[in-house]
């Protein structure tokens, strides 16, 4: 008969109000004991959980960086290779706004778009990956989660872009056609 006493119950409450209330009611007598474990949790979300997150959109900003100066070396160094088809389109009847147009546009659909494919994959792979978690850890993981960060991210590659595209833009706005078509 001792070893059928009940040790625990667990009190799932509306509101997290009405768990603290709950909590300090049970402390106030001797029958029972209340643990809250929704403050510990937070706190050790936001310590632990919080420092890799800021690590991890530190190392999401450098990512975005570098990938930016790896488009613009792209796109700077094809300027040479398509300094004869810029040459032919301005002697064809493109004016010079039309060029740089067409290289800013590059840029910023070379950006935008790695960006866009790179946030349909993190979600994809966290979509696959949220099962497996859940199975092993017990940790839910919402798939469809959007952080406000991620709204951000577009406006800064779109700014980024442009910066990206306006040097080999210029490059190719300031292109001699005769010199480029004899050459």
């Amino acid at each position: 008969d001792l070893q059928k006493e009940v040790t625990s119950i667990i009190v799932l409450t509306e509101t997290p109000l009405a768990a603290i209330q709950l909590t300090n009611k049970l402390k106030k007598g001797f029958q029972a004991q209340a643990v809250n474990p929704i403050i510990v949790m937070r706190t050790l979300m936001d310590n632990l959980v919080g420092n890799i997150r800021y690590a991890l959109m530190v190392l999401t900003g450098l990512i975005i960086i570098v990938s930016g100066i790896g488009i613009f070396v792209s796109i700077y160094n094809s300027m040479s290779d398509r300094k004869r088809e810029i040459a032919v389109m301005r002697a064809l009847g493109a004016r010079r706004q039309q060029v740089f147009s067409i290289i800013l546009l590059e840029s910023i659909l070379l950006t935008v778009g790695g960006g866009l494919l790179g946030l349909l994959l993190g979600h994809g792979l966290v979509f696959l990956a949220a099962p497996i978690v859940t199975a092993r850890s017990g940790l839910l993981i919402d798939p469809l989660h959007f952080e406000t960060v991620e709204l951000l991210i577009l406006p800064v590659l779109l700014a980024m872009a442009t910066l990206i595209g306006i040097l080999p833009g210029m490059t190719a706005y300031r292109t001699d056609v005769a010199k480029a078509l004899y050459d």
